[in-house]
């Protein structure tokens, strides 16, 4: 399928994991992609399949406005943001620092809000484009051990209803995924946590979560990119304000 040609999309978050299997999703439908991350490599890893490699750091709300800018400077329109950026980490509510919470919040929500916001003032200009927000599975029931984490994500939903509700005037659409164990480095390392906080190996936390998934197996960045096109894409033109599942059915509802 080539649903994005003469398209230009933003992915934040986009070199690595989940955000790059997206990045290049849509680079092989057409679309002009720009990737926005903090890795020092996003330019060499987004020369590789076509894409622009920019530094921005989301939690700078200057830096991501520069990047819509200088997006909307080189061609004429932003027709769709991925607002992917994020980080793991957490620990028991009673363990939790003031340092994690605030930094979990800066780059896993407030890194979101600012991408989305630079993107709506944009698209409600030109009257169109399409936002995907990549929350979590978290975000809608959240473990113990994750509680800034999971409050981050749940207000990537928040977040994603109200900015629906406000651009659909407009003709923007706006939606938010909610991953479940996706096999990427965060998920790994995220594994690891909850092994060393429940004194168990991360083998045994791997079976246990692979155990409670219906499908059997776990994710991958290709199963988040392929749902995130499809919301991307005049396939949902009349799909706003929805968060979806891709868990392998993991949650049902």
């Amino acid at each position: 399928m080539q649903r994005f040609i003469g398209k230009t999309a933003v992915v934040t978050g986009g070199a690595n994991g989940i955000g790059l299997g997206i990045a290049r999703r849509l680079a092989g439908e057409g679309a002009a992609v720009w990737i926005a991350d903090v890795d020092p490599d996003v330019a060499t890893k987004a020369a590789t399949f076509g894409a622009e490699g920019v530094h921005c750091d989301v939690t700078d709300p200057a830096a991501v406005d520069a990047l819509v800018a200088d997006v909307l400077a080189r061609g004429e329109r932003l027709d769709l943001l991925v607002a992917n950026a994020g980080i793991g980490g957490g620990a028991r509510v009673a363990e939790l620092s003031d340092e994690l919470f605030r930094r979990l919040m800066a780059t896993t929500l407030d890194g979101v809000f600012h991408a989305c916001r630079a993107a709506a003032r944009a698209m409600e200009r030109q009257r169109g484009g399409a936002i995907v927000a990549v929350s979590s599975v978290f975000g809608r029931d959240t473990p113990a051990g994750s509680a800034a984490y999971g409050a981050a994500k749940a207000g990537v939903i928040a977040l994603t209803q109200a900015l629906a509700r406000e651009l659909g005037p407009s003709g923007v659409r706006v939606n938010a995924v909610c991953p479940g164990h996706i096999m990427t480095d965060l998920y790994v390392a995220a594994v690891g946590r909850r092994a060393a906080a429940t004194n168990r190996t991360p083998e045994a936390v791997f079976a246990d979560e692979l155990a409670a998934v219906p499908l059997g197996r776990f994710g991958t960045p290709d199963d988040i990119a392929g749902v995130v096109a499809f919301l991307a894409s005049d396939d949902a033109a009349y799909l706003t304000g929805q968060a979806i599942n891709i868990d392998g059915g993991l949650q049902m509802r």
